[in-house]
């Protein structure tokens, strides 16, 4: 059987250590309160060659080449004033003379995935375009080879960066964030500075993955697909750093959020600080082991603004306080997340 990772390993370190200070807290309380480009001749030859089966047009006027990470070459015969407008790449290439009028090999050194272009020309094409309902593959390939880094469309790539921050609404409120694609969004937000979703995305990796790091970088997958054409899978790992910042952010969160979850409030009227001495460890603790609640503070005080503490006996004033309180409390840890991340005096950007 695997090890445990470093993550789960901190994580069990941490839960154990929160929940005897929980129960300190709770005894405490009870003690206390017993009632609260390059030319084509430097760069090796590919072991082979294919044309796309959708993106060669009988009427198109230009053919580009584009070599996959298997030493193959797609071609794809496209138009080319379709590809001049949109592309800053493709008008640098044509003017300056570097490629043919009808021929066009991508430089390597860019970078472009032949599943990226393939994204593009979905979107170019209108055959898949970019919309809120796109996957998150479909857009982060469109963030990548729209990027001025690779072929460099300025329209194309705004779009797909504003589709893309989209997908990762931000606090103090709980979100959800497509957990399976965290680590890979995490790098496109430090690769294209995209500060203003980059905390709620370090929160849903604590909170929902292993933020292990067996291995530094990207390692990526060569395999083909049943049409023939070759096609890659990312296993993204975070780097060190990230990895670092995720166990400070969760050493942050059990420390601050601990006391808070395991003592029970107090009110300025007798009989609603008596309900929550009756009902804090079956309605809230209790919950709150069972879920790793320590560890998720943002969902644990909705959970905790959602119970109906009326029907449990609370007066309308304390419950319209308290659920002040437990608000304010989210928006806190919000705030702290900064210094928790150490990412403090960032700039956060509109998109």
């Amino acid at each position: 059987m695997r090890n445990l990772t470093a993550s789960r390993r901190a994580l069990l370190t941490l839960i154990p250590v929160s929940l005897a200070a929980g129960w300190t807290y709770w005894l405490s309380w009870r003690t206390t309160n017993s009632a609260a480009g390059l030319p084509t001749s430097t760069i090796a030859e590919p072991h082979n060659v294919r044309q796309h089966p959708t993106y060669w047009f009988n009427d198109g006027s230009i053919i580009i080449r584009s070599r996959s990470m298997s030493n193959g070459e797609i071609y794809f015969k496209l138009h080319k004033s379709l590809l001049r407008r949109q592309s800053r790449f493709v008008q640098r290439m044509l003017d300056s003379g570097t490629s043919a009028d009808s021929e066009m090999l991508i430089p390597p050194e860019l970078g472009v995935q032949v599943q990226d272009l393939i994204a593009l020309l979905e979107h170019l094409y209108h055959d898949r375009p970019l919309s809120a309902d796109a996957p998150f593959s479909h857009v982060a390939a469109i963030l990548r080879v729209s990027s001025p880094d690779q072929l460099d469309l300025p329209g194309v790539h705004i779009s797909a960066r504003a589709y893309f921050v989209s997908m990762f609404p931000q606090g103090p409120q709980p979100f959800a964030h497509p957990s399976s694609h965290l680590e890979e969004a995490l790098a496109l937000v430090q690769l294209y500075e995209i500060p203003s979703i980059r905390k709620g995305i370090y929160y849903s990796l604590v909170t929902s993955s292993e933020f292990e790091s067996e291995d530094d970088g990207l390692d990526l997958e060569i395999f083909i697909k049943p049409d023939g054409l070759p096609s890659s899978t990312a296993r993204l790992i975070l780097p060190p750093i990230d990895v670092e910042r995720c166990r400070s952010l969760m050493t942050g969160i059990v420390e601050h959020f601990t006391p808070v979850l395991f003592t029970p409030p107090a009110t300025p009227h007798m009989a609603c600080t008596d309900v929550f001495a009756e009902k804090w460890m079956s309605l809230v603790i209790t919950p709150a082991i069972s879920n790793s609640g320590v560890c998720k503070p943002l969902e644990m005080l909705e959970q905790i603004k959602q119970i109906d503490w009326a029907a449990e006996g609370l007066c309308v004033a304390c419950v319209r306080e308290k659920t002040q309180e437990w608000t304010e409390e989210q928006e806190d840890i919000w705030d702290k997340m900064d210094l928790w991340l150490n990412l403090e005096g960032t700039k956060h950007s509109l998109v």
